[in-house]
C-alpha cells in the first residue's frame, strides 16, 4: 500500500516477486506521478497495479499487507484489512525478520533532524572495520535492496523514521547500539501530539537488553526524556565535557571521547567539511558510536575528513564571483531551517517557502529577520502562515522554483550565500523535497554555467 517515491515500495515489490508470491501495488498517486519507481519495478505476470485510487476489496483478499510508512493510523482501508484478520507489516518489520538469524550486530539512528547525516557518516568510518558493512532504512536505500546482502554478523546501520519504529513496535524488536540525535517538533500532520510522536520513537531503545548501548543528544531535550533499559550502556554526545558518564564531547575547536578510564582525541573541527553547529553534533554521534565498538580515533578522523555531506543537507553547488549556493531542500521544518541559517555568517538570501505542516514559525521568523538580507517565497499554504506571522524583511513571492532561481540569480549583490532551505514540506510544487532539490542543483548550475563563462571560478569550494 503506497508504492512510495523513495524506493522502499519498489524494494518490497521486488523482494516478494523474486519469491514467487502474486503482488499488488495499489497507490493513490498516478502512473504518472510514479513512473520513477514503476519503472524498476520486476517485470511479472504476477504483479497487478492499481493506480490513481484504492480498492477495499484489495484490503480484504490478500494475505498480507505491507504499508508506506507515512499511510497514517487511521486509514479506512487498513481498518477494513485488519477487521478482516489482515496482516498488516511494514518494510523494516520484514527485514527485521530475515536478518534476525544472520545478524544482531545492528545500528540504528534516528531524531528528528540529522540521522541521515549521522547514519552515512557511521557508515563511512564503520566499513573500515567491518568492509561488507551495510545502510539502509529511512534514506532512500530500501531495506530490501540489502536484506539479500546481510551475511553472519554483518554490521548494518539503519536510519529510522518514527513512521518505521512504530511500525516494529509489535516485534518488541531495538538495535544492539541506538542513536537518538535530536527530538523536535514535527510531523504533527500525522500524529494527534508529540507525545504520540515520542512514542514511536522510542522503540529505538524500548526493547534492548543487557549489553546493548543507547547514545543520546545530552545537550537536546531528548536525553532527559529517553529513559534507557536496565543494563543498557548508556553514552552520550554534546558540546563540553562537563558531564558524566561516557561520551564524546566538543572543546577548544577538538572533538574528544571520554571512556571509563582515559580521554581520547579523536580529530580537530577544521578537518570537518560539513557547515553549521547541527553537523558537529552528526559527527559527535558518529564519533561516539565508532569508539563504542573499538573504531580508532586515528580511523574516525580518516572517515570524517573525506565526508563531504549528503544531497540536499547542506550540499555546496557551487560559486560564482558574487555569491556561493548551498541546497538544503531536505529542510522540510522551519527548526531545521533555522539550523541551517545559522550555519552561515554575512549576508544571506534565503529561498523558502513550501507546504504547511502545522508548526510553530516564531524561532523561524525572529532568525530570518535577523539574518537574512533577501527573501524569495516560493508559493504554499506554509508561505501563507509564515508572512502573516510577523515578518519584518520585504519578500517577493514566486509560483515556480524556476522564476526564484532566475530572480535570485540577477541579483546584483556581491559576497552573499544563497541558500535554500525552504523550512516546510513540497506537497503540491514538487512530488518530495528530493525532487524539489534535484532541480534547484540543476538550475543553479546552469545559472552558474552562464554565468561564469571564461571565469575560471565555476566549481571551486570554499574551505569552512
Amino acid at each position: 500500500m503506497g508504492l512510495g517515491l523513495h524506493g522502499g515500495g519498489v524494494g518490497a515489490a521486488n523482494f516478494f516477486l523474486s519469491r514467487g508470491s502474486t503482488v499488488v501495488i495499489t497507490d493513490l498517486k498516478t502512473e504518472d506521478e510514479l513512473k520513477p519507481g514503476l519503472d524498476k519495478l520486476k517485470s511479472s505476470s504476477k504483479l497487478r497495479l492499481v493506480l490513481g485510487r484504492h480498492d477495499f476489496e484489495d484490503f480484504k483478499n490478500t494475505d498480507l499487507i505491507i504499508k508506506n510508512p507515512g499511510v497514517g493510523p487511521k486509514s479506512p482501508y487498513i481498518k477494513r484489512a485488519l477487521e478482516n484478520g489482515v496482516a498488516v507489516d511494514t518494510d523494516i518489520g520484514i527485514f527485521i525478520d530475515n536478518i534476525g538469524c544472520k545478524t544482531d550486530n545492528i545500528f540504528g539512528v534516528t531524531g528528528t533532524k540529522g540521522k541521515s547525516t549521522t547514519a552515512s557518516l557511521l557508515y563511512s568510518i564503520m566499513v573500515q572495520k567491518y568492509p561488507g558493512a551495510l545502510i539502509g532504512g529511512n534514506i532512500t536505500v530500501s531495506v530490501f535492496d540489502i536484506v539479500d546482502k546481510v551475511k553472519k554478523d554483518s554490521c548494518v546501520i539503519l536510519e529510522l523514521s518514527s513512521f518505521q519504529l512504530g511500525g516494529l513496535m509489535s516485534r518488541a524488536f531495538s538495535p544492539r547500539v541506538a542513536i537518538f540525535t535530536n527530538f523536535m517538533e514535527d510531523h504533527l500532520n500525522y500524529y494527534r501530539d508529540m507525545k504520540e510522536y515520542f512514542y514511536d520513537k522510542t522503540a529505538l531503545y524500548r526493547f534492548q537488553k543487557k549489553g546493548d548501548v543507547l547514545i543520546v543528544n545530552r545537550d537536546d531535550p531528548v536525553y532527559n526524556a529517553v529513559k534507557a533499559q536496565p543494563d543498557v550502556n548508556l553514552e552520550s554526545f554534546g558540546f563540553g565535557s562537563n558531564f558524566s558518564g561516557r561520551g564524546s564531547f566538543l572543546q577548544d575547536g577538538k572533538i574528544y571521547y571520554r571512556g571509563d578510564t582515559d580521554t581520547d582525541l579523536i580529530m580537530g573541527t577544521d578537518d570537518i567539511n560539513l557547515p553549521g553547529r547541527h553537523n558537529l553534533y552528526n559527527v559527535l554521534a558518529a564519533a561516539a558510536a565508532a569508539r563504542v565498538e573499538g573504531i580508532a580515533p586515528r580511523e574516525i578522523e580518516n572517515a570524517v575528513s573525506r565526508f563531504n555531506g549528503l544531497a540536499h543537507r547542506l550540499e555546496y553547488v557551487g560559486r560564482t564571483e558574487k555569491a556561493v549556493f548551498y541546497n538544503d531542500s531536505a529542510a522540510t521544518t522551519p527548526g531545521a531551517s533555522v539550523s541551517a541559517l545559522r550555519s552561515f555568517d554575512g549576508r544571506i538570501t534565503l529561498i523558502a517557502g513550501g507546504s504547511d505542516k502545522g508548526l510553530d514559525l516564531k524561532q523561524f521568523i525572529d532568525v530570518i529577520n535577523k539574518k537574512v538580507g533577501y527573501l524569495v517565497l516560493l508559493e504554499g499554504t506554509g508561505t501563507r502562515r509564515l508572512v502573516k506571522r510577523g515578518l519584518k524583511k520585504d519578500y517577493k513571492i514566486f509560483d515556480s522554483l524556476e522564476k526564484a532561481v532566475s530572480h535570485v540569480a540577477g541579483l546584483s549583490d556581491h559576497s552573499v550565500t544563497v541558500l535554500f532551505s525552504p523550512g516546510f514540506a513540497s506537497f503540491g510544487m514538487f512530488v518530495n523535497e528530493f525532487q524539489r532539490g534535484n532541480m534547484f542543483r540543476e538550475l543553479i548550475l546552469k545559472q552558474i554555467k552562464e554565468i561564469n563563462k571564461g571565469s575560471g571560478t565555476y566549481g571551486k569550494r570554499e574551505k569552512f
